[in-house]
């Protein structure tokens, strides 16, 4: 495994679990142990990430940046006789961060409610083992590739709970929002809920309140040690409060800010110019055009970065990769983002049919106001308010929808409970027929995430929004550097989740609970911001460009060569067009096809450096 793939794993307190332990021991620089003498956590982590505390028989690790301490731990466990009370430590605190702990012999080990970071278990020689990486447990299992979930990772809106499913089998992933207990003697895992999102019960104004709070404690944890840090500052409505609580709490902040050579491309730097005033702990203020960095599709035949799952992260790596670049001459350990602040902070139309349940009025005055720009006429939007398919029922209609059509924008109506799911017609015929009889059976057991299509589509979104920013996270780990997006912080999610939908977000206004959160701290002149310019032709430009170097990685990953798909029909639906994006299928190809070959390099890699382990023991 490489020494900067940052990864944790717990073990039981067996003999069994000892031996695959050890395994993992020269890619390793934390081992905790068990009283026994054996490791209980083994992982490749920063000393700052690691908080650990240990009394009597129970042990606790917390990692991750956290405002939890070792004094808090130990005064916040006293008295644990059961690892089920544990589940605080997940609830009370801001950060991103995982809890593990062993009691006896149980094994404990809870994440985040929103996913920047995840938990995985699988069962390894009549083990079961833990830990915050799918492809680590697959790498000691020797997990094969579940290939329909290879296939699936293309789709376009991968419903709940697909979402959650690992690309190997026998791995198995933690909900987001449930902790996980492995009993030693039985080998049993559970799995228990320990958090639940909040009743929207807020006013705009007290919701602001709550999230300029709850924020601002989320940067501070994150800023508090000596040295520069670094803040995106897109003059945007995410990152620019986030690096005005960093510059309150840090005095020494460097602020970035790109811009591009498109029309209207400057704007961004306009309003963060606008911002930067109120920014006291802002030393350096760097301002570069886009054009200097690695376009769209470029230098991905050089990303190294081991993930563990394809992610949108994936094909921004190149020019995340610059900026962290940047940050390591600039002796920067901690960069902060905005990342999630769409997710959070924008409302969809789902909100719209769970209001009109008791305030139809004002939900259709809301629904009205997003559906004429879209050309919707008024009795369609009425018969969408109107649908009352259940998530089971909805969900299975979708899927049978994708399987025999791929007809749709992928623009969600005012009763879907999540984007539209699509698959690419150049699935092959027999991989078609087995991704159907996946969809058919999963769905047919589906749940939703919340009781309303509001409440399980600001979830889905949400937890899309982890799954990006952990990407984002391994990228900056790789480099030595925290990539932290405090906005996906579960406490600042609540505080926004507090609020009730007709207030937190409208169809003619921009984000108008962060600009009631910044009311009084930013600039007025800056909160009067009504919009933000996206990349426009970027991609266009980077996809033909890059080309041939795209498809040369598709066919270097095995991926047009197994059966999965029609390799011509492909090919010829892949080709650039002169003023339209690719289609999105192309894009999670792209990412797929990076994931599976640098997976592959470090399977090779690790069972090279096990056999050598064995030729030593």
């Amino acid at each position: 495994m490489n020494r900067r793939q940052s990864f944790v794993v717990g073990f039981p307190d067996t003999e069994q679990a000892e031996s695959l332990a050890t395994r993992l021991l020269p890619a390793s620089n934390l081992v905790l142990k068990h009283d026994s003498g054996r490791p209980w956590l083994v992982g490749n982590l920063p000393d700052e990430h690691v908080t650990h505390h240990s009394k009597g028989r129970l042990k606790v690790a917390v990692v991750g940046r956290t405002s939890l301490d070792t004094s808090t731990v130990a005064s916040r466990t006293m008295g644990v006789r059961h690892v089920d009370q544990l589940r605080t430590l997940s609830s009370d605190f801001s950060g991103s961060y995982i809890v593990f702990a062993a009691l006896g012999r149980s094994l404990f080990a809870s994440g985040p409610a929103v996913p920047t970071r995840r938990l995985f278990t699988s069962t390894i020689e009549g083990v079961s083992v833990i830990a915050d990486r799918a492809d680590t447990l697959a790498m000691l299992g020797d997990r094969p590739i579940d290939q329909v979930a290879l296939v699936l990772s293309l789709a376009r809106g991968l419903p709940h709970p697909f979402d959650q499913q690992t690309l190997w089998k026998g791995v198995d992933a933690v909900a987001p929002g449930e902790y996980a207990v492995l009993d030693s003697d039985t080998g049993l895992v559970r799995h228990n809920k320990w958090w639940t999102r909040p009743a929207p019960t807020l006013s705009r104004s007290e919701g602001g309140q709550l999230l300029a709070e709850r924020l601002r404690e989320a940067v501070e944890t994150r800023v508090h040690e000596e040295g520069r840090i670094a803040s995106d500052l897109s003059g945007g409505l995410d990152s620019t409060p986030v690096t005005y609580f960093a510059a309150h709490a840090h005095p020494d902040v460097v602020g970035y800010t790109y811009y591009t050579e498109d029309p209207g491309g400057r704007e961004d730097l306009a309003w963060a110019r606008r911002a930067v005033p109120a920014m006291p702990g802002i030393t350096e203020h760097v301002v570069q055009s886009a054009s200097l960095t690695p376009a769209f599709y470029e230098g991905l035949e050089d990303v190294t970065v081991a993930f563990d799952q394809p992610t949108q992260a994936i094909t921004s790596v190149p020019r995340v990769s610059f900026m962290l670049q940047d940050d390591l001459e600039r002796e920067v350990n901690v960069h902060l983002n905005g990342l999630g602040g769409d997710h959070l902070l924008r409302g969809v139309r789902a909100w719209d049919h769970t209001l009109a349940r008791k305030k139809p009025l004002r939900a259709w005055r809301r629904a009205r106001a997003e559906g004429i720009p879209l050309g919707e006429p008024p009795h369609r939007t009425l018969l969408q308010l109107a649908d009352c398919r259940n998530y089971r029922k909805w969900l299975s209609d979708d899927c049978q929808r994708a399987i025999h059509d791929e007809s749709g924008n992928g623009i969600p109506n005012l009763s879907d409970w999540s984007i539209p799911l699509g698959l690419p017609h150049w699935i092959s015929a027999p991989t078609r027929k087995e991704v159907s009889e996946r969809l058919q059976s999963v769905s047919a057991e589906a749940e939703p995430l919340g009781s309303t299509l509001a409440e399980h589509f600001d979830l889905f979104t949400l937890r899309q929004a982890g799954y990006l920013t952990r990407g984002m996270m391994m990228t900056g780990r790789y480099y030595g550097i925290d990539f932290e997006s405090p906005l996906l912080d579960d406490r600042v999610v609540e505080a926004v989740l507090s609020v009730r939908y007709e207030e937190r977000d409208t169809p003619t206004e921009w984000k108008p609970l962060m600009k009631s959160a910044m009311e009084g701290l930013l600039p007025g002149e800056y909160l009067r911001r009504t919009n933000k310019i996206g990349a426009g032709p970027q991609p266009v430009r980077g996809y033909s460009t890059h080309f041939q170097s795209l498809r040369r990685l598709w066919e270097y990953s095995g991926l047009l060569d197994n059966g999965l798909f029609d390799s011509n029909a492909l090919l010829e639906s892949a080709a650039p067009k002169a003023t339209a994006p690719p289609a999105g299928y192309f894009h999670s190809l792209t990412d797929t096809a990076v994931f599976l070959r640098n997976w592959n390099t470090a399977r090779d890699e690790f069972r090279i450096s096990l056999g050598k382990f064995h030729e030593t023991v």
